[in-house]
């Protein structure tokens, strides 16, 4: 009879299967890992690109700003420098329906303008948006706006005595909460 040897294992070998599940773990961490990479990066171009937007938004609103006070400048600039302050914020008054209108025409699509008058105080004495000769209001469909108010000195020149720009925020209260029964 033939008899076999039987061969002992070589010492410190390793058995296959806690490799193996070692393995698998670290694919998953790796699988998880991957996921989550790929939906920061979505999620952080989804929000450069609404920067960008904004962004652009911002500097279209300061250039039909910008417009609108030299527009309104040379409006003032007909006068002559001693027309009482009254006087120019009245011809101003009269010209600024004319000015939004045509600023409006040269804005991107869904911009909207819009010049209120005020009571006309001079620039000297720190106007605030009631008392401003002109409120200038400059809208991107964005929701990002620009508020300027001008005022008009004694040398019936135009001062800017604000330049805000805001985002307009809405609630959305759509969602409800629990609240028990």
């Amino acid at each position: 009879m033939i008899t076999r040897r039987r061969e002992a294992p070589a010492a410190g070998s390793v058995r296959m299967g806690p490799i193996s599940i070692f393995t698998l773990v670290i694919v998953l961490c790796l699988a998880v890992l991957a996921v989550l990479s790929v939906t920061t990066a979505r999620a952080d171009a989804a929000l450069a690109a609404r920067q960008a937007s904004f962004t652009q938004d911002d500097y279209a609103n300061e250039r039909v700003a910008q417009a609108f006070a030299a527009e309104a400048a040379d409006v003032l600039a007909t006068l002559t420098p001693s027309t009482a302050p009254e006087d120019a914020v009245s011809a101003l008054a009269a010209a600024a329906p004319e000015l939004a209108a045509r600023t409006e025409a040269s804005v991107p699509a869904g911009t909207t303008v819009t010049a209120t008058t005020g009571t006309g105080a001079t620039a000297g004495t720190d106007p605030t948006v009631a008392d401003a000769a002109l409120v200038l209001t400059v809208a991107a469909p964005s929701g990002r706006t620009l508020t300027v108010t001008f005022a008009v000195d004694s040398g019936a020149t135009l001062t800017i005595t604000s330049w805000q720009p805001a985002t307009t925020w809405t609630e959305d209260t759509t969602d409800t909460l629990w609240m028990g029964d």
